[in-house]
């Protein structure tokens, strides 16, 4: 009680007008409820990234989604995520919408911290897992006036997450007899490996008997001739080099091959079942399942929706995590800080046109030069996997709880 009151003084939350919480909120969903909130659009690309391996607890709550104000999402939610808006920083508003959604459980990602909304949390017993929040979001540097207040809100917590050791120290001071906080890094974007079939991979593996491979990955129809015309300056360097093609709409995959086949390519289309001879100059790989096992096979991916406007991009991490080099284009306004990252530590290049893609496919063929950035691009997706597999245990310890 006493550091409810604490913070409730010091960072003077204001009492708000009565709240219609049915005309604000929607209905809450049946079942356990986890809430999850992010702050910054990393912080959200990390959510999203996380969002998927959630339906391995058990039970598997539905998701409440709240962003702080002027964050946007940049894709379609699945179904069993609710985004709303977040209430406004007084005890009206926070307190309704705990009391509307009682979520079971929580995750604050990123700041800005919400003070009021953490106090109402705290105050109506629903245990929020903190991370990726800045130690001078808690414990401002400076004069102790407000000491009080600072314990208070490191108190509203049930497990806090930090990057590094001296944080930990700092918040386990705040803390007093709560759990200390834990140095494992930030949860980030990436991650998570996308499942294939071995035996597909093996059966792939043997039919293209080693010929050298690309993979040009959810590909849109604009994009799709600059490809074409990246691989046919490509075989003056490589005459065995394969083309696989995997249009983002699956379904366009016949009439992408016929179309191909009369620019004069011999194409091998995969939802035809189609083989892989030693003829074959392009693959359409437009059977859902073997999207996955050529990021496995192929050392390079053009990851795809971005050479042309209007998509944003595509989800770079799922290649990443399958060990392939990384080509991309400009247009990736949804995955804009996903990219930055791969570039940042080497494992993706940006093209722009048929020629920069075949430029940047000569610079990967060396082996050593896809392998480095491979690499490169594997350790960026892999480095939040620590700090994710600790949330889901904080997660499944909780959800446990509260079964009983």
């Amino acid at each position: 009680m006493y550091r409810h009151l604490a913070l409730s003084f010091a960072v003077g939350l204001k009492p708000g007008r009565r709240v219609d919480a049915e005309t604000l909120w929607a209905p809450r969903p049946e079942g356990m409820l986890l809430w999850l909130h992010a702050g910054s659009s990393p912080d959200l690309a990390a959510l999203l990234h996380l969002i998927p391996r959630l339906e391995a607890l058990e039970p598997a709550p539905a998701i409440l989604l709240t962003l702080q104000e002027g964050l946007g999402c940049p894709g379609a939610l699945p179904n069993n995520v609710l985004l709303q808006q977040a209430p406004q920083e007084n005890v009206a508003q926070t307190t309704a919408f705990v009391q509307h959604f009682k979520p079971d459980l929580g995750l604050v990602c990123g700041p800005p911290l919400r003070p009021a909304l953490h106090w109402t949390m705290s105050r109506e017993g629903i245990p929020v897992t903190l991370v990726n929040t800045n130690i001078a979001e808690i414990d401002p540097p400076g004069f102790r006036l407000q000491r009080a207040a600072t314990q208070a809100l490191a108190q509203c917590f049930t497990q806090i997450i930090c990057k590094d050791d001296i944080a930990a120290r700092r918040l386990k001071r705040l803390r007093g007899e709560m759990a200390p906080a834990i140095s494992l890094g930030r949860l980030e974007e990436g991650g998570a490996v996308p499942e294939i079939d071995p035996d597909m991979a093996e059966e792939l593996r043997t039919e293209i008997s080693g010929r050298p491979v690309w993979f040009a990955a959810q590909t849109r129809a604009g994009e799709e001739p600059m490809i074409a015309e990246a691989q046919r300056q490509m075989k003056r360097y490589s005459h065995r080099l394969l083309c696989v093609l995997s249009p983002a709409e699956l379904e366009r995959g016949p009439d992408l091959a016929e179309h191909l086949r009369d620019q004069g390519w011999n194409v091998a289309l995969r939802s035809a079942s189609e083989p892989l001879t030693e003829d074959v100059q392009m693959v359409v790989a437009d059977a859902e399942e073997e999207v996955s096992v050529w990021y496995r096979l192929a050392p390079i991916t053009f990851v795809g929706s971005s050479l042309v406007p209007g998509y944003g991009g595509h989800d770079p991490f799922p290649a990443a995590t399958l060990g392939s080099a990384l080509l991309y284009g400009p247009n990736v306004g949804n995955y804009l800080d996903s990219y930055s990252r791969l570039v940042n530590a080497g494992g993706a290049r940006i093209v722009k046109d048929a020629s920069s893609l075949a430029q940047g496919l000569q610079l990967l063929l060396a082996p050593d030069k896809a392998a480095a950035q491979a690499h490169a691009a594997w350790d960026v997706a892999s480095r939040g996997a620590k700090v994710t597999d600790k949330v889901l245990e904080i997660f499944q310890e909780q959800l446990d709880e509260k079964a009983f």
